[in-house]
C-alpha cells in the first residue's frame, strides 16, 4: 500500500482516480484554494477537478486533506439514496421479499440520513466509478436498518446504524481497484494492501466529518469478528453497532450470490462459529430464514456421496493443520511466530467445534436427508479456512522471511487436494465466509 493510502496530508492516486472518474458524470469542484504544504496554490476554489488536477498533486504533500478540499454538489443525495432503496424493494428476489415487512419504514428513514459534504463526495465517487461497491451499500444500509427495526432501537440509533451501513466500504476507494477485481488472484502483499480499507474508512469519518464517533468506530470494524477471526486489528471487543454492521455486510454478501437458498446461506453463515457474530443479528436473520422457506424456489440437489467425502477431506485437513500449529507454538520458535501459530490452532478448534455441533463429520448413515445444510457448511468452512489462513500468515507486516517461511508451512495444501474446489467468492478479496469476509 502506498503511504499516500494512510495519510491524509497527501492525495491517493485511486481516490483521485475515482473522483475525476465521478466527475465525467457528475461535476467535483474545489470548494477552496488546494495548496501544498508551503501554502503553493495548486488549484483555485470553484475550478472542477480534472487530469490536470492529477498530475499536480502528483508526490505533493498538502496543506489540507483533498477530500475535504472538493464537493459534488449535485452528487449523491437523499432523493438518489430513497431511489435506489425504491428499485431495491421493487426487484423480485429473496432480499427485497424478506424485507418488505419494513420496507415503508426503511424507505422513509433513508430520505432522512445525514450526509456529510464529504461522505457525498465518497459516495458519489463510490457510485460513479464503482458501481457493485454502491450496490452493496444500498443493501447492506438496509439489512443494518431491519435488524435495528427488529430490535426496536430508537429513530436515531436506526438511522446511525443505516448510515453506516450505506458507507462502510467507503475506503474501497483508497485500495487498487485491480486487486479488488473477481478475477484477481489475491496474494500476501494483495491482502496487507486491502484490508487496511475498514480504517481508511474509519480515519476519514473521523477527521474529516461530524458523524458520531460510535459510527466511525463501526465502520472501522466491519469486518472484524468477535472471536478474532478478523481484521485488521483482530479485535474481539467490539461496539454494539460495529458487531452487527459486521454481521449485515456478511449477510449482504451471501444474498449477493442469487442463490435459491440464500437466506438459510446467510443464517448458517452467521451462527456457524459461536460468538463470531452478534446474537440479535443472528436472531433476525434466522427468522427471516424460517419464514422465507416455502417462499422461494427450491435449493438445487447436490451430490449426496460427493459432498459427505467433501466434509470428511475438510476433517482431515483441519485435523493436521490444528496438530501442526500446536506443535509451532510449542516450539522454540520466535516469539511472533509462537503466538499466530496459537492463535490458528484456537481458530482452528473452534471450527472443529462448529463441525461437531452442526454434524458435519458424522458418519454418513447419520446425515438423513440434511445434505442441503452440509453442502453449504462444507463451502463456509472452506471459506473459514482460508480465511484463517490469510490472518495468522499473511496480515502480520513485521514477520521475516524465514519467520513467514514457518507459518506457511501450516498450511501446506490449504484447500483439500480431492474433491471439487470450493471457488473463490465473487469478491476475493473477501474471505472468512462464502461471499464476504475480506472486502
Amino acid at each position: 500500500m502506498t503511504q499516500a493510502s494512510l495519510h491524509l496530508g497527501a492525495a491517493n492516486p485511486y481516490a483521485l482516480s475515482s473522483f475525476l472518474q465521478a466527475s465525467d458524470a457528475c461535476p467535483i469542484i474545489a470548494s477552496e484554494d488546494i495548496c501544498d504544504d508551503r501554502g503553493v496554490k495548486l488549484w483555485a476554489r470553484n475550478q472542477p477537478v480534472s487530469h490536470e488536477l492529477q498530475q499536480r498533486l502528483l508526490d505533493r504533500k498538502l496543506r489540507q486533506p483533498l477530500e475535504a478540499c472538493l464537493r459534488a454538489p449535485d452528487g449523491v443525495n437523499s432523493t438518489d439514496l430513497v431511489t435506489a432503496a425504491h428499485r431495491l424493494f421493487d426487484q423480485s428476489g429473496a432480499l427485497s421479499h424478506a424485507l418488505r415487512p419494513w420496507a415503508d419504514e426503511l424507505v422513509a428513514e433513508v430520505a432522512r440520513l445525514p450526509l456529510h459534504p464529504v461522505v457525498q463526495l465518497l459516495l458519489t465517487a463510490l457510485r460513479n466509478s464503482r458501481t457493485e461497491a454502491f450496490e452493496h451499500a444500498i443493501v447492506t444500509m438496509t439489512l443494518t436498518g431491519a435488524v435495528y427495526l427488529h430490535a426496536g432501537s430508537d429513530r436515531y440509533e436506526l438511522r446511525m446504524a443505516m448510515l453506516a451501513g450505506l458507507v462502510h466500504d467507503v475506503g474501497e476507494l483508497y485500495v487498487d481497484p485491480a486487486l479488488l477485481a473477481p478475477e484477481h488472484a489475491l496474494t500476501p502483499a494483495g491482502f496487507r494492501h486491502t484490508v487496511i480499507h475498514p480504517r481508511i474508512a474509519e480515519m476519514l469519518l473521523t477527521r474529516l466529518t461530524d458523524h458520531p464517533v460510535a459510527l466511525s468506530r463501526a465502520v472501522g470494524e466491519h469486518h472484524e469478528r468477535g472471536n478474532g477471526m478478523g481484521y485488521p486489528l483482530r479485535a474481539r471487543h467490539l461496539s454494539w453497532l460495529g458487531c452487527r454492521l459486521s454481521a449485515m455486510d456478511t449477510l449482504a454478501g451471501v444474498l449477493s450470490g442469487g442463490q435459491d437458498n440464500a437466506w438459510e446461506h446467510g443464517s448458517l453463515a452467521l451462527r456457524l462459529i459461536p460468538g463470531e457474530f452478534d446474537a440479535v443479528a443472528i436472531s433476525f436473520t434466522s427468522q427471516v430464514a424460517r419464514r422465507m422457506r416455502g417462499h422461494m424456489p427450491n435449493s438445487t440437489a447436490v451430490d449426496a456421496g460427493a459432498t459427505w467425502e467433501r466434509s470428511q477431506q475438510l476433517a482431515a485437513h483441519i485435523a493436521g493443520c490444528t496438530h501442526a500449529a500446536e506443535r509451532l507454538a510449542q516450539a522454540s520458535a520466535p516469539g511472533r511466530v509462537q503466538d499466530n501459530a496459537r492463535q490458528a490452532a484456537m481458530l482452528l478448534t473452534q471450527l472443529t467445534q462448529a463441525g461437531h455441533e452442526l454434524g458435519v463429520w458424522a458418519p454418513r448413515e447419520l446425515l438423513g436427508q440434511e445434505l442441503t445444510e452440509l453442502h453449504v457448511a462444507n463451502q463456509e468452512i472452506q471459506f473459514r479456512l482460508r480465511a484463517i489462513q490469510r490472518i495468522t500468515t499473511w496480515l502480520d507486516v513485521g514477520l521475516l522471511p524465514h519467520e513467514d517461511q514457518a507459518l506457511a508451512q501450516l498450511w501446506v495444501g490449504a484447500a483439500p487436494t480431492h474433491g471439487p474446489e470450493v471457488p473463490e467468492p465473487a469478491d476475493a478479496s473477501q474471505a472468512p465466509t462464502a461471499v464476504h469476509a475480506l472486502s
